[in-house]
C-alpha cells in the first residue's frame, strides 16, 4: 500500500477512535483497531493503538482533571493490575479466539438489556471488595481482548452511576491498565514498537482533535443519553469480538 494511502487510513483511524474515547471514555482500540488492523499487521499496528490511546487518555484526564477521582479509583487499580498480571500468565492456556466471541456474545446481551430494561440493576453502595473484584476482573478481561475499561463500564451502569462519576473511576483506570500492558510489552517484545514512532507523528494531530471532539460532545449529552450511547458501543464492540474470534 503506498505511503500517503497508509497515513490516511492511520489518520481516519485514530481520528475516529479518539472521538469515541474522548465522549466514551473507553473503546479507543475497538474503533481504530478494527480499521487499521484491515492494513496492517497486529505486531506493528498494536504498540501504535497502544501508545496513541495512553495518550488520548492522559489528554482526557488534564481536561477532566476537575471530576477525577484518583482514590475512587485506587481499589479498581489494584484489582485490575493483579487481573493484567494473571492474564499475561494465562495467555498461553486461554485460546483467545474462543474468548474473545464468548465475551463478545455476553456484551451484546448486556448492551441490548440495557436498552430494553428502564431500571438499573444494583443499588449504588459501597463495597470497596466488590470494586476490587471488579477492577480484578477488567485487568483480565483487558489483557485478553484489549479492553480493560468494560467491566467497569457495566459496573457503573448496573449502579446507576451518573456519566461524570463513571469517568473520575474509569479514566484513571483504564490509563493504569494501558501503562501497565505498554510496559509489559516493551519488556516482553521491545523490537514491537520500532515502527511505531515513524507513524505516530501523522497521527498525533488527529488524535488531539478527536479526543477534544469527544469531549466536547460529551459534555453536551444527558445521563441518559450518555447510557444509550454507551450501551449500543458496548454492543458495536461485541460484535467486533465476535468478528475477530471468526479471523
Amino acid at each position: 500500500m503506498p505511503v500517503d494511502a497508509y497515513v490516511g487510513i492511520l489518520v481516519a483511524a485514530v481520528f475516529l477512535g479518539a472521538v469515541v474515547q474522548g465522549f466514551s471514555g473507553f473503546a479507543f482500540s475497538a474503533v481504530a483497531g478494527a480499521i487499521l488492523l484491515q492494513v496492517q499487521s497486529p505486531a506493528s499496528a498494536i504498540p501504535l493503538l497502544m501508545i496513541c490511546s495512553l495518550l488520548t487518555q492522559g489528554y482526557v484526564l488534564v481536561k477532566l482533571r476537575g471530576v477525577i477521582s484518583l482514590k475512587g479509583s485506587l481499589p479498581y487499580i489494584a484489582g485490575g493490575s493483579a487481573g493484567v498480571m494473571l492474564a499475561t500468565l494465562a495467555f498461553d492456556f486461554i485460546d483467545p479466539h474462543v474468548f474473545r466471541p464468548m465475551f463478545g456474545a455476553f456484551l451484546m446481551l448486556y448492551a441490548f438489556s440495557t436498552l430494553v430494561r428502564p431500571r438499573t440493576l444494583l443499588s449504588a453502595k459501597e463495597r470497596p471488595a466488590a470494586k476490587t473484584a471488579v477492577g480484578f476482573a477488567g485487568g483480565l478481561i483487558g489483557g485478553l481482548t484489549a479492553m480493560p475499561a468494560v467491566a467497569l463500564v457495566i459496573w457503573g451502569d448496573a449502579n446507576g452511576m451518573p456519566r461524570l462519576a463513571q469517568r473520575a473511576i474509569i479514566q484513571p483506570f483504564i490509563a493504569a491498565m494501558q501503562s501497565l500492558a505498554l510496559l509489559f510489552l516493551l519488556f516482553t517484545a521491545p523490537a514491537a514498537t520500532e515502527g511505531t514512532m515513524q507513524h505516530l507523528p501523522f497521527a498525533l494531530p488527529a488524535l488531539f482533535a478527536g479526543a477534544a471532539l469527544g469531549l466536547f460532545l460529551f459534555g453536551k449529552v444527558s445521563d441518559a443519553g450518555f447510557r444509550r450511547a454507551v450501551s449500543v458501543l458496548l454492543l458495536c464492540s461485541g460484535i467486533a469480538l465476535m468478528a475477530c474470534g471468526r479471523l
